[in-house]
């Protein structure tokens, strides 16, 4: 088999050869290489094969159709794009294909059948064949009537009134053939108790039927009178909730009903040089067997879709268009049209290309020429957001008036090829093209290979129906949500390989320039289900379904998965089903492109945009919408299963192009595994709360961006070319934990963006976003981020420095906020992210020393081209921590109620500073004015009344966290939602006033009102090595109060230890290896400080009078050792890497292997306060942050019987390091050598 592959590769690179004796040439030179000398048999049989494969090339020559792709339609170099190489991973799955050879059972075959005008038909209510005068046609009881060409008289201006087809009695559909005329039926409606059929499941019709729905026989004098809808009778085929009804239409198999280009269609404009032909000869990634003369879509390439900026084209396949041709062994279709198409349509290799699907089915069933909506202008008003020049217009588009179709209760309806055009009743509930309502036969039922264009009122509608086969279908030119899950009780349907393109929102649509929150409106008379504002290609209310393989082009979002806590049937309100909980069957393959233009931060996929009823209201009708994210606990997606039991809402392999985000969530956990994205406008992926973010690609700028204008010139409107605010990814200011694994970028450098110096002449970069940004105007963050395994294309990113410019990291936001400027952070858990290769931590430079862990040599660096320069530290051992520190009475469940008791004026409490944080060992600065944001910080880090506090830390043996209060030592502080591994050691302190004795002092947990109160310790030592962490020291002589953080929990007997996370729920969110410690919730777990003092009244009471020294702790290192990291004590040489160690020297200690620190003295009688603000213990001060890369290791350092070995001589117990670690080494297991140390 390997040599065979062989050879059909070796032939493929010579098929079409210009010269055949280079040719012989070449393949002897191959032949020689490829098999040795005594390989006869494998001699035989390749030349056997190449005798056969050579005359077969040579044979097809003159038929393939590479020559002719050459000569004729080729741009340079181009070639035609297969589906394999359609996008970077491709996953979106190609489209099933169905064998449609056997034509068996067919109705229309049958015996004893009466023709519809067989004189000796009895019909009730009737006297011979009926007549077309707008008076109901019944047919006669338990018969089966059919209709062939030529048997009607009913016409546009006369139709027959509504047909009804008893229980018992079938009316079916002759097939008049390929070539016969088209059996014409104008009707006021078909009410179906019986049977329904043209064609089976077994047999599909080849012929024309085309069926015209009309509201009345006469024409309305002053336009439709639109009350009619109510009367579900009136321009409908209703298939009743009776027993044994069923509708069954399977027209003729078009397949695939839609698929892609394999080569642009460069438009009038010519704008890649390919020749003009190609706008009418049309190249696909799928062989069709589309009609000639059929109509086909091609979808736009633009990044706005609406009815004034529209770039969809429509072409009428030219007679004999159609053709299966093969380059290159791969097959593809080739599609002639009338007439050359207009615009450019992409296809870039590796990239995205448009759609192409076709409109036209044998079968067709349409509203009449009166359903056209009469209020069609302005197509576009002034935008009601500084954001926008236009948007689609409010009070337009409402009067459409088509056809509609219902199939009701125990009824089944099978369609299958069938083109349904001018249908829908815009605003009428429960009037849409096609409508499963309360189906309870949905493994009976299906809907495949069907059309719906130009609807006024969505396209498929499952209601309150299970087990439905949604399959293959075309939605084009639709007004509201396409394929529509209507109450979000809908489960266990399959919606697969579909597509919907041009889709409209009814009454204007929600604008949301500015963040992720919108007023929210309501039901009225313009708008009966107010999602509508955000009308988008599918509408999944209920995951708990199969979503596979669909494509989305335009619409406010492509998928939406919006937020019901309730079914929004007024009948099934209360019946128990939480729709925006229940957890997803399977979400995979589909793609969107051309979507999510009217916000800057809902995506293309978005899990968002809440309908409900108020929850108080129990006979409310009024459905309420609100498209952003709405911050409670009823309108959050809280996925579950059938246990009640938290899970995660997941989406695989999916890919989004020319959107202003590929995909947005408010869920509260998440997975998105396997997600492309390419050409965004605003953000790569923008999902919050608890996420994992797997295999995410991001191709920043394709082929095809420069040839995308911007849509206006508001700043909303000319993101993808000005590239100013545009992220890769881009994370929230609190609540989050992110794990991002697997990641691949592109094209996402200076030269995608058009920024000098990348780009001569191109634009200043001057905006605030880069490839990763953070918030540095939010609240406070927690630990939130970890990733792994990042790969970067260097060659479209403009080299390895791409990691280290300014377009890499940016804050966004305003610039004099506190919390994320000192406290955000990054885990780089194999330095694939920053490329440090190492596993790294990741903080603000702006906040000094508090994120620089260690201040040895090649620790740690500094990015300080970065927009927002950040200090890159080696974690090693060390971990990160968040926390709530609240100065009591707390407001709500957020921060201090005192700020609002100091400042009065409606201060922003972000950017107020209310103290200080300073690790252990350093001098520290009491000023309040010591850094403001944006200042870069030293020692000491300004802290909000912000209430979180994260930051580093390993104090198991040394270090630790100082708090400092600028109106002094609060009288009742509480750490709450702490967030924390299990088992590290956490250690904070801050001064009390001068005349605090122990029993002033008060610190106690608490869980669910349970109180248990910590111990007064000897010594320091024993408040870190507690292994409960409820031990707590007071240093009478600097008057410093020290205690032990924990995830801490009292049970239900009082005692206390670690929380069980498994039991209580907090288990750390672990992904691919990686992990986020859990927040422990504030009734879980308080610790309470309580300090017994006289309260000073200016500050709210909450502060003791008297005001504390401000004393920061010394390291506690041994004598002649001083403080290297922020965990670690060592020599001082060190610091300035030039130890000289002999075999018998000590490394510097970490807190894993150093001995037991020096004991600080026990607590003494006195009670004066210090003299002197000096730490116990000197600072180091010669060894600031450095920006410069790490060295080579010296030799001099090792500590081996290898030291100082030079290549040559490291030999049998040694070997000689590779890359940067060029030194003779003892030779060790694999894996074992810990090169950090070093």
């Amino acid at each position: 088999c390997a040599i065979l592959l062989k050879s059909i590769s070796f032939l493929r690179l010579f098929r079409y050869p210009s010269n055949p004796v280079l040719l012989l040439k070449k393949i002897h030179r191959f032949f020689l290489i490829t098999f040795p000398q005594d390989c006869m048999p494998a001699k035989m049989v390749w030349m056997i094969t190449l005798l056969i494969s050579a005359f077969g090339v040579l044979g097809s020559l003159a038929n393939d159709f590479t020559a002719e792709w050459i000569s004729k339609y080729a741009d340079g170099v181009e070639t035609l794009i297969p589906k394999e190489f359609g996008s970077i991973e491709n996953y979106q799955p190609r489209m099933p294909f169905l064998d449609d050879t056997d034509r068996t059972d067919c109705p229309h075959n049958l015996e004893n059948v009466r023709d519809w005008n067989d004189p000796l038909l009895q019909w009730p209510f009737r006297t011979g064949t009926p007549a077309a005068d707008g008076l109901n046609v019944t047919l006669p009881a338990l018969t089966s009537v059919i209709i062939r060409v030529g048997m009607l008289s009913g016409t546009a201006s006369s139709p027959y009134g509504q047909i009804i087809v008893p229980a018992g009695t079938r009316l079916i559909f002759d097939d008049p053939g390929t070539s016969g005329d088209t059996i014409v039926l104008h009707t006021l409606g078909l009410k179906v108790d019986g049977a329904l059929e043209a064609g089976s499941q077994a047999c599909r019709l080849q012929g024309k039927i085309e069926i015209t729905l009309h509201e009345t026989y006469n024409v309305p004098v002053d336009g439709i009178d639109r009350s009619l809808a109510s009367n579900m009778d009136i321009k409908g085929i209703v298939v009743t909730n009776t027993t044994g009804a069923r509708w069954d239409f399977h027209g003729a198999l078009y397949h695939p009903t839609w698929t892609r280009l394999a080569a642009h269609i460069p438009g009038s404009q010519g704008l890649t040089g390919a020749p003009k032909v190609r706008n009418s000869e049309i190249f696909l990634q799928d062989c069709v067997n589309w009609p000639a003369g059929g109509t086909v879509v091609i979808t736009t390439s633009q990044v706005k879709d609406t009815r004034s900026y529209d770039f969809n084209e429509e072409g009428t396949i030219k007679a004999d268009g159609v053709r299966c041709i093969s380059i290159d062994g791969r097959s593809y279709g080739k599609v002639t049209l009338d007439k050359p198409l207009v615009h450019y349509h992409h296809a870039g290799d590796h990239e995205y290309q448009c759609e192409v699907f076709l409109l036209t089915r044998n079968i067709v069933i349409q509203g009449n020429a009166r359903s056209e909506p009469t209020d069609v202008t302005p197509l576009e008003c002034s935008a009601t957001s500084p954001g926008y020049t236009d948007m689609p217009c409010p009070g337009t588009f409402l009067t459409g008036f088509g056809g509609h179709t219902i199939v009701i209760g125990q009824s089944e309806g099978r369609l299958r090829g069938v083109e349904f055009y001018r249908m829908g009743m815009t605003n009428a509930v429960g009037r849409y093209p096609i409508h499963f309502h309360y189906s309870t036969t949905g493994q009976l039922s299906f809907v495949e290979d069907c059309s719906v264009h130009r609807s006024y009122y969505r396209a498929y509608t499952i209601h309150n129906t299970f087990s439905l086969n949604v399959t293959r279908n075309i939605a084009y030119d639709i007004i509201g949500h396409a394929f529509y899950l209507e109450s979000g009780v809908e489960e266990l349907n399959r919606v697969e390989y579909n597509l919907a393109a041009f889709v409209h929102p009814i009454d204007g649509a929600v604008l949301m320039p500015g963040g992720a929150t919108e007023p929210g409106s309501e039901q009225t008379d313009s708008i009966s289900v107010p999602a509508d504002h955000t009308a988008s290609g599918f509408y999944v209310s209920n995951a708990y379904n199969y979503i596979i393989g669909n494509a989305a082009s335009g619409g406010w979002a492509g998928i939406q998965f919006p937020i019901l806590p309730q079914p929004v049937d007024p009948f099934l309100r209360f019946n128990g089903v939480v729709p925006k909980d229940r957890p997803a069957l399977l979400i995979s393959g589909n793609s969107v492109h051309s979507s999510s233009w009217f916000s800057i931060n809902s995506g293309a996929f978005y899990s968002g945009g809440s309908l409900y009823f108020e929850e108080m209201d129990t006979e409310s009708r009024t459905l309420k919408y609100n498209a952003g994210r709405v911050g409670t606990i009823r309108l959050t997606r809280d996925t579950r299963d059938e246990d009640n039991s938290p899970i995660w809402f997941k989406v695989y392999n999916s890919t989004a192009w020319l959107v202003n985000v590929g995909a947005t969530g408010w869920g509260r956990r998440s997975e998105y595994h396997g997600f492309e994205v390419h050409d965004f406008q605003n953000k790569g992926i923008f999902v919050l709360f608890k996420v994992w973010l797997d295999k995410i690609i991001l191709n920043c700028r394709t082929s095809n961006a420069n040839l995308v204008p911007d849509p206006g010139t508001k700043f909303n409107e000319n993101n993808l070319n000005d590239g100013k605010i545009w992220s890769g990814f881009f994370t929230y200011d609190h609540l989050m934990q992110h794990i991002l694994t697997d990641w691949k970028i592109s094209n996402c450098g200076g030269v995608a963006r058009g920024f000098q110096p990348w780009v001569p002449d191109g634009k200043i970069d001057n905006g605030n976003s880069a490839m990763f940004t953070v918030p540095v105007n939010g609240f406070g963050p927690e630990v939130q981020l970890i990733s792994s395994g990042f790969l970067y294309d260097w060659n479209t990113l403009g080299g390895k420095n791409f990691t280290t410019e300014s377009i890499f990291f940016s804050g966004s936001g305003a610039q004099n906020v506190y919390s994320m400027q000192y406290m955000s952070n990054w885990e780089d858990a194999d330095g694939s992210m920053t490329q440090r290769k190492s596993r790294t931590v990741i903080g603000p430079e702006r906040a000094g020393k508090w994120w620089y862990l260690d201040y040895r040599h090649g620790q740690c660096e500094i990015r300080s081209q970065w927009k927002l320069p950040h200090v890159l530290c080696n974690k090693k051992n060390r971990h990160l921590a968040s926390m709530f520190t609240v100065v009591m009475p707390q407001k709500n469940t957020q921060g201090s109620a005192v700020f609002k008791m100091i400042y009065r004026n409606g201060e922003n409490e972000r950017k107020i500073r209310q103290g200080s944080m300073t690790h252990f060992g350093f001098t520290g600065n009491s000023s309040k004015l010591t850094c403001t944001p944006p200042e870069t910080c030293n020692e000491t880090t300004s802290r909000s009344w912000d209430p979180d506090l994260t930051g580093p830390f390993n104090h198991a043996q040394y270090g630790g966290w100082y708090l400092s209060f600028d109106e002094g030592t609060p009288a009742e502080m509480t750490i709450q939602r702490v967030q924390i591994e299990e088992g590290a050691v956490m250690l904070q302190a801050m001064g009390l006033p001068s005349t605090t004795v122990v029993g002033d002092i008060h610190i106690w947990a608490e869980s669910y009102s349970r109180k248990y109160d910590f111990t007064l310790a000897s010594t320091l030592d024993d408040v870190r090595e507690s292994q409960k962490g409820d031990l707590y020291w007071f240093d009478l002589q600097t008057k410093t109060l020290y205690w032990r953080v924990i995830a801490g929990y009292v049970d239900n007997d009082t005692s206390f230890d670690w929380i069980n996370r498994e039991e209580h729920g907090q288990e750390s969110f672990t992904r691919a290896n990686l992990s986020v410690a859990n927040i422990i919730t504030k009734n879980q777990f308080q610790l309470h400080i309580d300090i017994l003092c006289t309260t000073d009244d200016d500050a709210g009471g909450a502060f003791c009078l008297d005001k504390p020294a401000f004393i920061v702790p010394g390291m506690g290192c041994p004598e002649g050792e001083v403080m290297l990291s922020i965990d670690e004590c060592g020599p001082s040489c060190e610091l300035e890497n030039n130890c000289e160690r002999n075999s018998t020297d000590e490394p510097s200690r970490s807190p894993s292997e150093s001995p037991t620190t020096v004991a600080p003295t026990t607590v003494a009688p006195t009670t004066s306060a210090p003299t002197t603000a000096a730490p116990t213990a000197t600072a180091p001060t010669t060894i600031p942050p450095t920006s410069v890369a790490p060295t080579t290791i010296a030799p001099s350092t090792l500590k081996d019987p290898c030291v100082n070995l030079k290549k040559k001589q490291c030999v049998e117990k040694c070997v000689f390091g590779q890359k940067k670690i060029k030194v003779c080494l003892p030779k060790k297991d694999k894996y074992k050598h810990d090169c950090a140390k070093y």
